[in-house]
Formats: structure tokens, sequence, C-alpha cells
């Protein structure tokens, strides 16, 4: 787009931006015009709800009822163990993404596909997208019968109609998760109350052998696997016990509990030799410490042994009882007597014993460590006679030892598969990961459509469609509606509102004599408040010369121009009434007169002014009419035999209403307003374009004419009492016994 193209673009926009713009300005929007737009335009909108409800009731009737089944799953959080048995397939996880794993399983074209061949959904639910999906297997089938068709092409039908009844089937089904629970909500809509309810039933129980059928495959090829490792390691086992055996034998390993005699020798001749030293320590200890008490000059009656020795405890105790009787006989008897010889020698047996058994208990300590000594040096001796002989079989040892752990562990390992073999043998595959909560039950009424909310929205949407035409209709509108809408835009007085004249009267022709007919009817009022306010406009000089225009044609301003001059004419006054508009003429068809000149020729002086007036009898208004000539009526009525004719007019009429042309058709109006004392600017009520009047006042006022101001002809009176509270026409029916029609 170029420069001059975005100028003018921009200045379009621009010019339309301004215009709707003043359209807004002139639109009321204050409540009680909405009130009154709400009013006058109330069948539009019933009309909008009517047709928008109506739709929907017809729809209602075409649409066919689905049904929506509804079931409820629960995902196992706790297994339930008669054993302890490890599954081979874990349960559920009690998380978030364990259980939408779940419903998108439920959600699975693999499992939806199990449904529909269980059911025999595929012709039922293939050919429900569309009315087009029917007709294309109407076709299909006349074309080509199934007969005809091959095997192959049979199965890829099979298989395509599978794919489409699953793709509608997934379209019907709803599954969803409770929040902040492990249930799992699923739902099913069909046209079949009963089908709907079996749909859901099927998949619940296809869901749950589907979960059953993963179980046991898994556990049989875990089973299988087991069994097949269970036969290799069995034959591994025994090929290392077979080993073991063999190098046992071939080495002469014997052994006792899993442990070798050399061993079993060496490790009790170490304990014994252990407690012999320990022995031999001890008797040292106590032969030591006898020698260092006889060393010292003490004796060794004070020693452990001697002390702990029951005999010598009794003869000591015999010598104390000698003594305390020798005592007793010295303080007696003396020493010299009989019984004190023979207590003297009682205690000298008594300390002969005792030393007697003091020496046999030294002799035996040493004899006790030369014992120990002994037993000690010849376990020392086997000792070392059996190690030597042990270290020659260590390699050996090592060896067996070695084969002895790998037969060890293919021997646990067998045992831990036979063991798993046998719990996969007794696993019990009844248990799953969800269950049943509630299950389908046929719906007891259609779940869509949903009458009541459609007419309801129906409704809604009805009177949005209404009110949004009111307003529509309301800013479309582009006539004037109101006076404050004339004064508004066209910035000059109103000076009366004329309302729309009988249908009958101007079927009979009698429009232009109205005023004369009905005095007082309400248009006469209308004309007579016209006519003060235009002499309360020039109050110091009355106008004589007054000029009827309008913006375009069929706006009234020749009947306005006729009546103005009969209601003047009326009175004492002498009215001339001119009819100025040379290309279309119409106050001689309206008056019922058959001029043979007019006032073009009046002007180019082929008659005279008594071969071109007329006279009314019942009013005495003189009337020069106007023959069609459209060639050259710009010049005359701006010439200056016109001028004559106007000065020569204002001396002999009191009035002269001069009906001229409409302003935007043709400038003879701006030509005569240079001639005028007064001008009138009709305006038909609703139907003049506001931008249009506008204009043609604009294009006046930059003319200089005369402008006293506009009267909206042709009012409905009825309805312009729905556009304004303050206008003639709300109050029209209050002022009907003033009038007579």
């Amino acid at each position: 787009m170029n420069t001059a193209q975005r100028t003018v673009w921009n200045d379009l926009v621009n010019a339309t931006r301004s215009q709707f713009s003043a359209h807004m300005q002139g639109v009321d929007w204050s409540m009680n015009s909405t009130l009154s737009m709400v009013h006058r335009r109330w069948m539009v909108l019933v009309a909008s709800i009517v047709l928008c409800v109506g739709i929907a009731i017809a729809l209602l009737f075409v649409i066919q009822p689905q049904y929506t089944a509804q079931a409820l799953m629960q995902i196992n959080t706790r297994s339930e163990q008669v054993t302890k048995m490890q599954d081979v397939v874990s349960s559920l996880a009690s998380t978030e993404a364990a259980i939408r794993t779940e419903v998108d399983v439920l959600n699975s074209r693999k499992l939806a596909a199990r449904v529909v061949k269980r059911l025999g959904l595929q012709d039922e639910l293939a050919y429900q997208t569309s009315f087009f999906g029917y007709m294309k297997m109407a076709i299909k089938m006349a074309i080509m019968p199934v007969s005809e068709q091959n095997t192959e092409e049979q199965e890829n039908a099979e298989d395509k109609r599978v794919s489409s009844a699953v793709n509608v089937f997934l379209k019907n089904l709803n599954v969803t998760q409770t929040p902040r629970s492990y249930s799992i909500k699923l739902s099913y809509e069909s046209p079949d109350r009963e089908m709907s309810a079996k749909v859901l039933n099927t998949l619940m129980d296809e869901y749950l052998n589907n979960q059953l059928e993963e179980r046991f495959e898994a556990t049989r090829r875990a089973s299988g696997w087991v069994d097949e490792r269970l036969s290799q390691m069995q034959k591994q086992l025994q090929a290392a016990d077979l080993a073991v055996q063999k190098f046992r034998e071939a080495n002469n390993l014997t052994s006792a509990k899993g442990v070798l005699l050399s061993e079993q020798q060496l490790s009790e001749l170490n304990s014994q030799l252990i407690l012999a030293r320990t022995e031999l320590a001890e008797t040292q200890a106590k032969s030591n410490q006898a020698r260092r008490l006889q060393q010292s000059g003490r004796g060794i009656e004070s020693a452990a042994e001697v002390l702990n020795n029951t005999l010598i405890s009794s003869l000591r105790q015999q010598e104390t009882e000698v003594r305390r009787e020798m005592a007793d006989l010295a303080s007696r008897y003396g020493d010299k007597h009989p019984r004190m010889i023979t207590v003297r020698n009682q205690l000298g047996d008594l300390r002969r014993k005792i030393s007697e058994e003091i020496s046999k208990i030294q002799g035996s300590l040493e004899n006790n460590v030369a014992v120990s000594q002994a037993r000690v040096n010849t376990l020392q001796e086997q000792l070392t006679a059996l190690e030597n002989k042990t270290y020659l079989g260590n390699d050996a040892s090592v060896r067996l030892a070695e084969l002895e752990r790998q037969a060890e562990a293919s021997r646990t390992l067998y045992e831990s598969f036979l063991a798993r073999s046998k719990e996969l043998a007794q696993m019990d595959f009844a248990q799953t990961d969800a269950r049943i909560i509630s299950a389908a039950e046929p719906p007891l009424g259609p779940s869509s459509p949903k009458k009541g909310l459609i007419l309801a929205i129906a409704f809604v949407i009805g009177s949005a469609l209404g009110v949004g035409l009111m307003f529509l209709l309301e800013l479309l509108d582009s006539g004037f509606r109101t006076s404050n809408q004339m004064e508004q835009d066209l910035a000059a007085p109103l000076l009366g509102v004329l309302g729309e004249l009988p249908a009958e009267d101007s079927q009979a022709g009698n429009l232009a004599h109205y005023v004369v007919n009905k005095p007082t009817s309400a248009f006469t009022e209308g004309l007579r408040a016209v006519r003060t306010a235009m002499q309360f406009a020039h109050p110091d000089k009355p106008a004589k010369v007054v000029l009827i225009s309008s913006s375009i044609p069929e706006e009234g301003k020749s009947l306005f121009s006729i009546s103005l001059a009969q209601l003047t004419a009326q009175g004492s006054s002498r009215v001339l009434l001119v009819d100025a508009d040379m290309r279309r003429p119409s106050v001689s068809n309206q008056l019922g007169l058959k001029p043979k000149a007019g006032l073009a020729e009046l002007l180019v002086g082929q008659v005279k002014m008594k071969d071109v007036i007329h006279t009314l009898p019942e009013t005495k208004l003189d009337v020069i009419p106007s023959l069609p000539n459209s060639q050259f009526s710009q010049e005359l009525l701006g010439s200056q035999k016109m001028r004559d004719l106007l000065a020569d007019w204002r001396k002999t009429y009191d009035m002269i209403v001069i009906d001229s042309p409409p302003v935007m058709a043709v400038s003879d109006a701006l030509t005569l307003s240079s001639l005028a004392d007064s001008m009138l600017f009709m305006v038909r009520w609703g139907s003049t374009p506001r931008a249009l009047a506008a204009n043609a006042v604009k294009l006046l006022r930059s003319s200089h004419a005369p402008l006293t101001g506009t009267v909206m002809t042709r009012v409905d009176l009825n309805r312009q009492a729905s556009y304004s509270n303050g206008d003639y026409g709300y109050y029209h029916g209050k002022y009907k016994g003033y009038y007579t029609e």
C-alpha cells in the first residue's frame, strides 16, 4: 500500500469513525430512553426469544435422547495374602501416577476393542459418527456386497469397522479419577439405556480379566524360566558334589561333620597342651612358694596346702588340747608327775606326726611339678609331629575347601529356585488390583439433551439476540425521533411538531384543505404553534416572505406550505402561495388546480399576473402554481424579474409563502433564500437522515439563509410517545379532548 492509498484509507476510516461517533452522541442512553427503547421494540425481543426457543424445541424433537450409565471402581491399596509368597507382578502402588495409569488403561483402544468385539458392537457403533457414515455404508454395500468380497477385503473391512466403533466407543466413554481418593468413576453414553449399563459392566469385567491374564502370563513365563534354570542348576550341583567326593578320595581326606580328622586332632592337642601348661604353672607356683617359706626360716607350716590339710588341722587341734591338759597338770602335780610325763610324750608324738605330714606335702608339691612338666613335654612332642604331618596336606585342604564352597553355593542357589518354583505352582491368581464398588445400572431417564437447560439457554440467547437487535436497530435508526435530537444535531430551534394526517383524508384528496375542514384538529393546532413561534422570532418586523424547504423530497413541505397559507388566509390577511418548485411542482395537484401557465411563464413574460393566479374560494388564498420546467429554474428564480415580482407582492399581500425545491436536490432553495425574510426547514420524523439534514442546514447557514427554525413533519404521535416523555407525542393521548379530528 503506497502513501496515497494509505492517506485515502485513513481519511475514509476517520470520516466513518467521526460519523459513527456523531451518531452515537445523538443517541440518548439514559435509563428512561433505554426503557422507552424496550417499550417500542419489545416485539423484536419477543420475536427473538420465540425464534430461539422454537428452534430449541425443534432440536429437542430431532435430537435422539442419550442415556448415561455410571459405575465406580476402586484401586486396591491393601492386597489380601493368605501366604507370604511374593507375586511375580507386584501390586499397584497407591500413588497418583499409578491411579492415573489405570485410568489410561481403561481409556485404551485395546480394552475398548475387546468390549466392542465381545458385545458385537462393530456395526452398531461404526456408522454412528454421522449421517454420511450411514450413506457411505449403504453405497458400499450396494456397489460391492459382502458375498463378492474376498477374505482379505472382508478382514480389512472388519478391522475398519472395529476401529471406527472403537473411536465412537471412546468418544462416549468418560473415565475420571475422583479427587483425593482411590476411586475411578466411569460413565458411558448411549441411545439405548440398557446398552449403556451393559457396556460399562463389560468394560469393568474385561479390565479385571485383563489384569488376571497379565498376572497369569507373567507368572507362566517366570515359572518356565525358573524350571529351566532348575534343570541346569541341578546338573551343576551334581557335578560339584562329585568333584568334592573324588578330590577327597584322591587325597585321602576324611572328615567328620565337614572337618578333617587331622584338623580335629590338632585342635584337641592344642587344647590339651594349653591345659597342661596351665597346670604346670600352677604346680610350679605352689612349689616355689613352699621353698621360699622354708628358706626364710618360717617353715612351710603357713603354706596354703598345709593350712588347708585336714589331717594337719586335726593334729594341731589335738596338740592344743594336750597343751591345755599339760598346763593344767603342771599347775596341779608338777613336771615329774607320771601323768605329766605321759602328756608330755603325747605332745611329742603329735609334733612328730605333724612334721612328717608337712614333709609329705612338700614332696608332693615337687612331684606334681615333675609330672606336669613331663605331660607338657609329651603333648608338645605329639603336637609338633601332628603339625608336620598336617602341613603336608594343606594344599589339598585348600583345594578341597574351594570345591566345597562352590558346591555349597550351587546348592543354596538351587534350593532357592526350587522353593520359588513351588511357590509359583501354588500361587493364587484370583486377586486383582481393583474391585467394583458400584456396578452400572440402566439409567432411569435420559442424560441429554437436557431440555430445561437447552430451553433456558435458548431463552438467554434469544434475549441477548433480541437486546442486541434492539440496540442495533436503535443505532441504525438514522432519522430524527425527538425534538432534542433535532435541536442538538441541527443547532436550530424546533418551531413545532406536526402529526401524520389520517390515511382516509389522503385517499379522499382532502389533505390540502385539512386545516379548513378541521380547524380544531391537532394538526391545525400544531400549525398555529409554528406560525406563532415564527411571529415571535420576528417581533419587530414580521416576516412577509416565508420560504419553505427541506433536505429531500417527500418530507411534507408542499402540504405545510399550503396549510400555512390557508391557515393565515382564514383570517383577515391577504396571503399569496407561490409554487417555486419548478422541477417537481405539487401545489396545483394537491389543490386540484389545472393551470395553463405558471411561475416560469410569468417570469419570462409570456403571461400576465392575472393569467397565472388562482384564488381559493374557501379562504380567498391566491395561488401561483408552476408547470414542470427543469432547464432554467435557477436562472429564472434568481432573475431581476423575480425580485421585482416579490417587491410588488410585498405591497399587495400580508404574507407570501414560497414552496421551494429540496436543498440537497437542487440549488433553487439557496437562490430563493436570499429573497425571503424567513425560512422554515421541514424534517420528516423518522425518515430524514440526520447527517443529510445537518448538511442541508449547514449549507443554508453558509449561504446566509434567514433560517428561523425547523418543523418536524409527518410524526407518528403514537410511536413518538415511546421515544421521549417530554415531546408532544408522549402527551398526545391526554390532549385528545382539546381536538376534533
